[in-house]
C-alpha cells in the first residue's frame, strides 16, 4: 500500500463514480477512491469525512477514509506482472544485444551479399548489400530480422 503523504478533513461536494470533490480548508480537491474503494463505502454529497492518501498531480489517491466511527482501508489493486517475452520484438535489444555480426548473417540468409560495414542506428542496423546485380540498403533489427530492403536509386 502506498504511504499516505496527505491527511485531510472536509465535506464531500460532488460525486463522479469513484472520484469526488472534497471541500477543505485548502480549497476544493479531487480525490479518487478507486473502483475497489467505491465498493467498500457509499458516499453522499454533504458527508463530513477524513482521508489519508497519496498526492498525485491532479488528485489524491485515497488509501484510508473515515466517516463518523467507520474507517476503511483501500488497498490498491495490484498491477499484473508483465508477461515475459517469448520472442524478440522488431526493436528489441539493448546495446549488448545489438550484434552487427548477427545483422550481417541475416542479410546473407536473405540472399543478399553485404557490402561494407553495418551502420548502427537507434533501432536497427543499415547494411549496403547487392542481389542479382541490384544494390539495396538493408534494415536489420537487433534481433537479426531483415525488416526492409530499400533499393538504392541510381546504383544499378
Amino acid at each position: 500500500m502506498p504511504h499516505p503523504d496527505i491527511h485531510l478533513r472536509g465535506t464531500v461536494r460532488d460525486l463522479f463514480a469513484h472520484r469526488f470533490t472534497l471541500e477543505t480548508d485548502q480549497g476544493l480537491l479531487l480525490a479518487d477512491l478507486t473502483p475497489e474503494g467505491q465498493g467498500l463505502i457509499s458516499l453522499s454529497c454533504g458527508d463530513s469525512i477524513a482521508i489519508a492518501g497519496e498526492r498525485k498531480p491532479s488528485e489524491i489517491k485515497v488509501c484510508q477514509l473515515t466517516r463518523g466511527e467507520t474507517t476503511i482501508e483501500i488497498a490498491p489493486k495490484p498491477k499484473p506482472e508483465p508477461e515475459p517475452k517469448t520472442k524478440p520484438g522488431k526493436h528489441d535489444g539493448p546495446e549488448a544485444q545489438a550484434d552487427s555480426a548477427r545483422a550481417v548473417d541475416a542479410v546473407r540468409q536473405a540472399g543478399f551479399e553485404p557490402d561494407g560495414a553495418p551502420r548502427r542506428k537507434p533501432k536497427h542496423f543499415e547494411i549496403d548489400a547487392a542481389k542479382n546485380g541490384r544494390r539495396f540498403e538493408m534494415h536489420v533489427t537487433f534481433a537479426g530480422e531483415v525488416r526492409h530492403a530499400k533499393p538504392r536509386l541510381g546504383a544499378d
